[in-house]
């Protein structure tokens, strides 16, 4: 019994990893997505692929994302192989909170904190705790 309990305190533990890093990726490719500017033209998507291939630190926060959210597709393959599908993809939402509160909170992304998207994490968080709450029968 407790080798079970221990797995499944594993699995949270990575699934809760993979969703932080994956909020983070998001944060660093918006913070560096900031300092580019609009891709409003093929033209502007082609500059920051090459300037992101000539002069990788002319986009440092796009490939810091980048590589983070890499790693958390990798933890995310460890939760899959280790927990439900259908318990573990509707958890993924967390995500949706951390970047709100991460992008409301890192000034350099200037979002703002309205009424109405505090009401909505809030129900999204009310919605990860009834799946979390759960339990195949």
């Amino acid at each position: 019994m407790l080798g079970v309990r221990r797995k499944s305190w594993v699995s949270i533990g990575l699934l809760l990893l993979s969703v932080s890093l994956m909020a983070a990726g998001q944060l660093c490719m918006r913070r560096g997505m900031l300092d580019f500017g609009p891709i409003d033209s093929p033209a502007a998507f082609a500059n920051l692929v090459w300037g992101g291939i000539v002069a990788p630190s002319s986009i440092g926060f796009v490939w810091l994302g980048m590589i983070v959210y890499s790693i958390a597709i990798l933890v995310w393959l460890q939760v899959l192989s280790r927990m439900d599908l259908s318990i573990a993809f509707p958890l993924m939402s967390l995500s949706y909170v951390l970047v709100y509160l991460g992008a409301a909170l890192w000034p350099a992304l200037e979002e703002a904190i309205t009424i109405g998207r505090l009401a909505g994490t809030a129900l999204i968080m009310c919605g990860v705790a009834l799946v979390a709450g759960s339990r195949r029968r």
